[in-house]
């Protein structure tokens, strides 16, 4: 979902095409072909399109957003067989604008996740396509946090949901737990649920986000909502973990290893049970 990364510097992510940026670090200049399904879809530009032209074209994000469950990735001054050719300034806006003007026919948001500047001195550029289902509020993600015990799975879950640096005694991980004797011990013995969201801009949506947030409030706040299954390490507890991803049907699983742990190898034995 993210096919350009090697071409972007993950800082570099303007709303606009004045933020110019050049590539002289770059030595590819094409992309593998566009994949014929999937979500992921090259256009070289799509500037003043006929009303045919761009009712097939509607009709494409249509099924590129299905392919993506509510999410389609476009990438603009690229050509189908993968070339990056990039577009002045000028044609590259009305090409964002027209595939602003697609996705609006449809119900959905575009946002420029990153732009770059070719040696040419042409832009090419990243964009998400986000339609959330007419049946649901939001597009929702289950990822399965797996790991050995004090990997710091519960520590770096607390963090993002909550938004706040651990203390180094444990307090971002207290919020995870449900029983006493995980705080006692610091080790999750029990199925923990937490959100994270994201508004159609992007931008995070935590307990942090505004005074006294809560669940309720964050589900309604984000365009995406992502659910952490916060999964027991211990082998003690691991029917408890088997269940988590068998009876919570998780889209992805997360496996956090532990760094000053090298010679640890419980976190190997889940990578290879995954």
């Amino acid at each position: 979902m993210d096919p350009l990364v090697s071409f972007f510097d993950p800082d570099d992510c303007s709303p606009n095409c004045v933020q110019q940026t050049n590539l002289h670090n770059i030595n590819q200049n094409v992309l593998p072909p566009e994949p014929q399904v999937g979500n992921i879809e090259y256009k070289l530009k799509i500037i003043n399109p006929s009303k045919q032209r761009f009712e097939h074209l509607v009709t494409q994000m249509k099924w590129r957003l299905r392919e993506g469950q509510g999410e389609a990735i476009y990438e603009i001054g690229v050509e189908d067989t993968g070339a990056l050719t990039g577009l002045s300034c000028n044609d590259m806006t009305a090409s964002l604008q027209t595939l602003k003007q697609m996705a609006l026919k449809l119900g959905a948001t575009t946002t420029i996740l990153r732009d770059r500047v070719l040696e040419n001195n042409k832009i090419v550029t990243e964009v998400l396509v986000r339609k959330v289902p007419d049946d649901q509020n939001n597009i929702e993600i289950r990822v399965a946090v797996l790991g050995n015990a004090d990997a710091g799975k519960s520590t770096l879950l607390g963090v993002l949901t909550q938004g706040h640096l651990d203390n180094g005694n444990g307090r971002a991980r207290l919020n995870m737990f449900r029983h006493l004797h995980e705080v006692q011990s610091g080790r999750t013995s029990s199925i923990s649920h937490e959100i994270l969201g994201f508004n159609s801009q992007g931008q995070e949506i935590n307990y942090s986000y505004s005074d006294l947030m809560t669940a309720e409030d964050i589900c309604e706040e984000s365009n995406k909502l992502i659910t952490f299954l916060d999964l027991a390490g211990h082998k003690k507890y691991i029917r408890t973990t088997i269940q988590g991803l068998s009876g919570y049907l998780p889209h992805h699983a997360m496996l956090v290893f532990c760094r000053s742990c090298r010679n640890d190898s419980g976190a190997f034995k889940y990578s290879s049970c995954t």
